[in-house]
């Protein structure tokens, strides 16, 4: 049993795609990395790591590292999590957090803080939800759902800093290039009211293995309580399956059962937790 590193998304693509495509719904976040780093996007200038796990002939493990984010867990067998480290201590990684299953997560920090000062801060607890068949909110709310423009994209921008600051347990800025992206591929919704104006924002990733994931989902406080962001997102779900996705997924903060009991009304069911922790080192802190 081995961990191999490299740079080159390419080469990482060679050796897990296969295993990553094989549960596409709770890999989703794994495969839209990769598509994305491949299609020659990247999240900052730090070159990323990615590695693989190989046992027996066959590869069972997958991870990524896409610097400003940390670990992100796509496939971590059980006892592999302390070699994983060793190389990724290794090759001077920066591991500000790691994300993934809580099994996975869990592993992965008591083998990345063992016999070090670090702490460990949970930053949030994730829901993963698939869909089941989009119901739409009956009766809906005032108003229609369109697809974003060009001319929509500072309102976009303005909202995604927004729900940033409020719901994003990463410090990370979100990335003006990928929303215009959004835009251009037809993924970005918004919903209006009868008057035309904006109230509530969908949209979604671009399609990988036949999965297409929703958010993120926002509508201003002022615009709340009254089914924008249920129907938002219900049409632009309902989009992505006229466009060929064979599933739709979402991940929601456990924390915050509202939009828990929204998205199962609209055709959600659960699927699994995640965890997003945060390493703490005691020196820096103060």
């Amino acid at each position: 049993m081995t961990w191999s590193f490299t740079a080159d998304p390419e080469r990482y693509a060679e050796h897990v795609l296969d295993l990553l495509s094989s549960r596409p719904d709770a890999n989703t976040v794994a495969l839209t990395v990769l598509e994305t780093v491949r299609a020659g996007q990247r999240y900052s200038d730090i070159e990323p790591l990615f590695g693989w796990h190989r046992a027996g002939g066959a590869v069972t493990g997958a991870i990524s590292i896409t610097p400003p984010y940390g670990v992100l867990l796509g496939e971590l067998p059980p006892d592999s999590e302390t070699e994983l480290v060793t190389g990724l201590r290794e090759r001077g990684a920066a591991v500000p957090d790691v994300i993934g299953t809580v099994d996975a997560t869990g592993r992965f920090a008591a083998a990345w803080t063992a016999g070090t000062d670090l702490g460990v801060e949970l930053a949030m607890r994730q829901r993963l939800y698939t869909l089941d068949g989009v119901r739409p909110p009956t009766p809906p709310p005032a108003g229609s759902a369109r697809l974003a423009a060009p001319a929509d994209l500072e309102l976009v921008m303005a909202w995604v800093m927004r729900f940033h600051q409020e719901a994003e347990a990463s410090s990370a800025t979100p990335q003006r290039a990928m929303y215009e992206r959004r835009i251009e591929l037809g993924l970005q919704w918004l919903w209006q009211d009868e008057s035309g104006e904006p109230v509530s924002m969908a949209g979604r990733n671009i399609m990988v293995a036949g999965v297409s994931r929703i958010g993120p989902v926002y509508t201003p406080p002022e615009f709340r309580r009254h089914g924008y962001g249920a129907a938002v997102t219900a049409a632009c779900t309902q989009d992505a399956l006229d466009r060929g996705a064979r599933q739709v997924v979402l991940f929601t903060d456990e924390a915050n059962p509202t939009s828990n009991a929204i998205y199962q009304r609209i055709g959600f069911r659960a699927l699994d937790d995640r965890l997003i922790l945060r390493f703490v080192d005691p020196a820096t802190e103060g």
